[in-house]
């Protein structure tokens, strides 16, 4: 358990896009800042694990999927290879959410006299919402785009087509956002599919975008992280 204890309210949360980079292989020589570029901190953030060393891997008891948070300086292990996040913000997002929950599996028997149950496999429904925002919501890529083609023309007449992509995108869904020292980062992280986008305005209220996702791929996973 970190070492800070705090009650956190809305405003302490964030929600990012997650694209990853080209992936790098550890030789127990180069340090993440080494293999991500040039420059002290170029390797700070979080690496997307898709292979483990056989033996002293530096990702330890993490999985492929998951995401391994890196100040730079450690040296990855012969094997090991990760993928560099780049994380853009949801600049129109006003409130995410996941909720969790599990099947009941009764599994009560003749001599019982209560029901007796089991927890089933868990399932998770997300869901995103913000304000529609011009430049920001109809950007190509955004999750506008994943279900309608953005047509934008510009003042000078020439016009830009961005088809549909509905390409499953990862997430970095910040619960306390902070690079302060001594103080803790959480998140979660998954990847996700978009499953509905609703779009509307009433006279008089601001114009709202909501968004229904679920997870795919790798398992989300809930992270803290200590700044040090």
């Amino acid at each position: 358990m970190g070492s800070e204890v705090k009650t956190l309210i809305g405003d302490d949360a964030t929600i990012e896009k997650l694209e990853f980079g080209v992936e790098k292989t550890g030789d127990a020589t180069k340090t993440f800042d080494q293999l991500a570029g040039v420059g002290a901190g170029a390797g700070k953030g979080l690496w997307l694990i898709t292979g483990k060393a056989a033996a002293g891997s530096i990702f330890g008891g993490l999985d492929l999927g998951d995401v391994f948070p890196a100040d730079g300086d450690e040296v990855a292990a012969v094997g090991d290879k990760a993928k560099l996040a780049t994380a853009t913000p949801f600049l129109d997002a006003s409130e995410w959410g996941v909720a969790f929950t599990a099947k009941e599996v009764e599994i009560t028997l003749l001599r019982h006299r209560v029901l007796k149950f089991r927890k089933g496999k868990a399932d998770a429904d997300g869901s995103l919402k913000g304000i529609f925002t011009l430049g920001v919501t109809g950007e190509a890529g955004g999750l506008l785009n994943q279900f309608l083609k953005i047509v934008h023309k510009d003042s000078l007449g020439a016009i830009t087509v961005s088809q549909i992509n509905s390409h499953p995108i990862y997430i970095r869904g910040v619960i306390r956002d902070t690079n302060i020292s001594g103080e803790t980062y959480a998140f979660l992280f998954g990847q996700i599919e978009l499953f509905g986008v609703n779009l509307g305005a009433a006279s008089g209220n601001k114009q709202e975008y909501s968004s229904k996702f679920r997870f795919t791929g790798a398992d989300p996973v809930y992270y803290e992280e200590e700044i040090a």
